[in-house]
């Protein structure tokens, strides 16, 4: 609970309280191991994004939100706004956001793109969201991701290692 709410101090905003249910059941997941041996496993999220933990919801903010400043204001709020909270990554940099802006938007998921932006199409909110990759684990189905240029589809598989994984089978 306090390292929640240092995370929301260090942010400036507060995280969304499905959110914070999540990271108090599970604090997210480590990307390496104390060998510094990458962790495929850790990326259960759709497009191989893993669940941050508390601590890195703030540096992987706090590194766009430079980023955007640095680079001008025509970022800020296309590629990345201060008030967005990342809560999942892929090892590209790329992964999902919950947008905090107070609004019609508040608490909907969107896609990160490093080389892109982010679009907030994925779900209404981290419910919705953890629902979708729920049914697809269960049911076995795809899920779609749109985007400006079109969409992805991803499909839950076990590989042989027994991992849990999601093969981008193509879009539309």
């Amino acid at each position: 609970m306090a390292e929640l709410d240092a995370c929301e101090r260090e942010l400036g905003i507060g995280l969304p309280a499905e959110l914070r249910r999540l990271l108090l059941i599970s604090n997210g997941t480590a990307d390496f191991d104390a060998a510094g041996i990458y962790r495929p496993a850790a990326e259960f999220l759709t497009g191989g994004d893993r669940l941050l933990p508390a601590a890195e919801v703030v540096s992987a903010g706090r590194a766009r939100a430079e980023t955007a400043a640095r680079f001008g204001e025509d970022l800020i709020g296309s590629w990345w706004h201060p008030q967005w909270v990342m809560f999942g990554e892929h090892i590209s940099g790329c992964g999902v956001a919950i947008d905090q802006r107070p609004g019609p938007g508040l608490g909907a998921v969107g896609e990160f793109m490093k080389e892109g932006g982010t679009e907030f199409t994925t779900a209404a909110s981290l419910g919705e969201y953890v629902a979708q990759l729920a049914n697809a684990i269960e049911n076995g189905t795809d899920i779609l991701r749109w985007f400006a240029d079109g969409c992805l589809r991803y499909r839950p598989y076990v590989d042989q290692d027994g991992r849990l994984t999601w093969r981008v089978i193509g879009g539309e």
